[in-house]
């Protein structure tokens, strides 16, 4: 089963790395649920205040007309076919139980450049390497 509340956070970290969310969630009255969000986020909390916060900032923002901020779209995509496994480099989520946010990693002549952050706890993403 998928971590529903994990992909949710993964969707609002990669809005919240500059303060217009959070000014903005200020201005649409969800200032507080945001800041526990970012709690939830660092922790690993996965409880019910933590969709019930989720789902405030996404009705507070789509009264302003930003819809799907946490919910996002979904599509299918199958893998290439063939008899090899590559190995692809991310950035992923630091947190102990974390959301599924993968930010591929680029190299530019040979260096990976420095790791994004979490928008939601400032801390940086961690390298994970995944055999496909």
């Amino acid at each position: 089963m998928a971590d529903e509340v994990g992909e949710r956070l993964a969707l609002l970290c990669v809005q919240a790395g500059d303060e217009g969310l959070r000014e903005r969630a200020e201005r649409y009255g969800v200032g507080e649920e945001l800041a526990r969000l970012c709690r939830a986020a660092g922790s690993g909390a996965r409880d019910p205040s933590v969709t019930a916060d989720l789902d405030a900032l996404d009705e507070a923002f789509a009264r302003h007309g930003i819809d799907g901020l946490t919910v996002g779209s979904r599509a299918f995509e199958p893998l290439r076919g063939g008899q090899a496994h590559p190995v692809v480099t991310v950035w992923a989520c630091p947190a102990a139980v974390s959301c599924p946010r993968l930010e591929p990693q680029e190299e530019r002549r040979g260096r990976r450049g420095a790791a994004p952050r979490c928008g939601l706890t400032e801390v940086p993403l961690v390298s994970r390497k995944f055999r496909l």
